[in-house]
């Protein structure tokens, strides 16, 4: 590398291409987060032992705290950390700005458009749910009939 060349660290905890395609990035990092921290729990729950490997009896807020909290806590953060090391890679980061601008060029339709195409898709549901009812109906009667 040339002497007058900077190296970014891209693979750091700093945010790569700040302030860009910040909506992306948070609904990105909240779902992401959010799959991570149920995992966490789940995890916990399928670990757990009641009234085993505890450290210390009676925690505010936590109450027991067990080794297998500390395990769900420990994998927990680690997958937050993974979340943000994944979404916080240029790749990542690119595709995520050019979304929010993709998004941000879509017409949207009016709440009437709405409204409209809702009408018609529950209209034509009810009507082939009552066509093929009758269908239904139909053919039992006929093989009632054969067999």
């Amino acid at each position: 590398m040339p002497p007058h060349a900077t190296r970014t660290n891209t693979m750091g905890l700093e945010i790569i291409k700040k302030g860009q395609g910040t909506w992306a990035r948070v609904t990105a990092y909240v779902l992401g987060g959010i799959l991570v921290v149920l995992g966490a729990f789940a995890l916990y729950g399928t670990i757990n032992r009641p009234n085993e490997f505890v450290i210390v009896d009676d925690l505010p807020l936590i109450g027991a705290l067990s080794g297998y909290k500390v395990i769900a806590a420990v994998v927990g953060l680690a997958g937050l950390l993974g979340l943000h090391l994944v979404l916080n890679r240029p790749n990542s980061v690119d595709l995520m700005i050019e979304t929010e601008q993709e998004m941000r060029r879509v017409s949207w339709p009016t709440s009437k458009e709405v409204w409209n195409a809702t009408i018609v898709v529950s209209f034509v549901s009810l009507l082939l749910a009552v066509a093929m009812s009758s269908f239904d109906w139909i053919l039992r009667k006929l093989f009632h009939l054969v067999f």
